[in-house]
């Protein structure tokens, strides 16, 4: 990761901090989030969409559909990226996705929209993407349009007392989806930490942008 700061242990958390302050963020899309299974067999082929339960504004959820083509003129299907050319991976922008744009989730929102994240159990490696939770997981495109996200520091390299090893070049593909509730029992869209998954119905996957 390229990181335009005086110093680069301040890292992608300052960055967003700083990008919380500053009125130059950049919007692209709306654009499709296609999902395809990476096991040979997968039968995960399709696009998410974002729902609310009834009568409540925050948090939406995201939910998988098996379709062919994303629903145009829906907004549901409509996702956003946010950057703000502070922080890159080799060589891409690394911000996040967002709904909704024009909903504010924070006061004052410095995010533009309700922008996604992920939200753990205590006893599972899965973390489940909601939107408009109060924070923003870190994300970008690469060159073929796959969703990536990116960390300063490896904690499997630590030793007591030792300062650990800043690195550029730790870029990670961790998307699945799997049957969580999350409002209503479906299957969404998740972020496995590390290892296999402890959900058994997580499936691998590959988050990819398309245009309408």
């Amino acid at each position: 990761m390229k990181i335009q700061f005086p110093t680069i242990l301040l890292g992608l958390s300052a960055a967003r901090a700083v990008s919380a302050q500053i009125t130059e963020i950049h919007q692209e899309g709306p654009f499709a989030l296609r999902v395809k299974g990476q096991a040979p067999n997968s039968s995960i082929n399709g696009y998410f969409t974002w729902y609310n339960l009834k009568g409540v504004s925050a948090p939406s959820f995201i939910s998988y559909e098996p379709l062919s083509y994303p629903m145009i003129g829906n907004s549901s299907f409509e996702w956003y990226f946010n950057y703000t050319g502070l922080i890159q991976y080799r060589g891409h922008e690394v911000g996040y996705l967002l709904a909704n744009p024009t909903a504010n989730t924070t006061t004052p929102s410095p995010y533009r929209g309700q922008p996604l994240d992920l939200s753990y159990k205590p006893n599972s490696n899965v973390g489940i993407a909601l939107l408009g939770i109060g924070g923003a997981f870190d994300a970008g495109f690469d060159a073929d349009n796959k969703t990536f996200s990116t960390s300063e520091f490896d904690d499997a390299t630590y030793l007591p007392g030792v300062p650990p090893e800043y690195s550029e070049d730790l870029g990670y593909y961790r998307w699945a989806v799997c049957w969580e509730l999350s409002g209503y029992y479906r299957q969404t869209l998740s972020w496995i930490t590390v290892g296999e998954p402890h959900n058994p119905t997580c499936e691998f996957v590959d988050l990819m942008r398309v245009k309408f």
